[in-house]
Parts: C-alpha cells; structure tokens; sequence
C-alpha cells in the first residue's frame, strides 16, 4: 500500500527558528530532505499564502502532514474529472517540536527510511 502523505515546512525570511530548522535540515539524508516541501507562509504583500490559510497556518517554523485523497468522476461523455483533497493529519509548531519530531514523521508518513 503506498503512503499517500505530503510533508509542508511554512517558513519565512528573517525567522531565527525557521534559519535553525533549515540548518539542521542539511543534516538530513537526501531521500529524507527529498520528503519535506517547503513553502512560505506569506506572499511579497506580507498576506498569507492560499496554502497557509488552508491549513490554518499562522506562525513559522510549522510542519503540517497531510493525507493525500484522489476522487475521480467519469461525465457521461467518458471524461475523467479528478479532485485533490488534503486532510492534515499531524503539526507541529517551533523549530524545537519539529526537530524533536522529524525523525518519527519521516518513519511514519514516508519511504525515506527503508526496512
């Protein structure tokens, strides 16, 4: 059975914590860094980004998985619709927390840890 999770890191310029976490990031295996996309909580404008209101993000570092659905419909013309949904399953908030964490995450949500 395939994991189907997404790993997001919001992060932003000029955030101590967030510069700490990326730092430790770089100590990551590559297929372990590979796991984690991130992203930023606001645009140029300083709003947060469609992303970080969708899961309710409001301070950086935070480290959001979520659960990854596909729902597809057929019309009556045989074209195929499909739907993204994400689910959040697990955050943590702090540089700290997701540290403490990563480790775990990875285990539980991706491959980058072989058996």
């Amino acid at each position: 059975m395939m994991k189907q999770y997404h790993i997001y890191v919001f992060t932003q310029d000029s955030c101590a914590p967030c510069t700490r976490l990326k730092e430790h990031c770089k100590t990551l295996t590559e297929d372990e860094a590979a796991e984690l996309d991130f992203v930023p909580l606001k645009t140029a404008s300083g709003q947060r980004t469609a992303l970080a209101e969708e899961f309710c993000v409001e301070l950086t570092p935070t480290l959001v998985v979520v659960h990854e659905t596909k729902e597809c419909d057929i019309d009556e013309n045989g074209d195929e619709y499909c739907d993204l949904e994400e689910e959040t399953v697990e955050r943590f908030v702090g540089a700290n927390s997701i540290i403490e964490h990563l480790q775990a995450t990875l285990d539980a949500y991706t491959y980058a840890h072989p058996e």
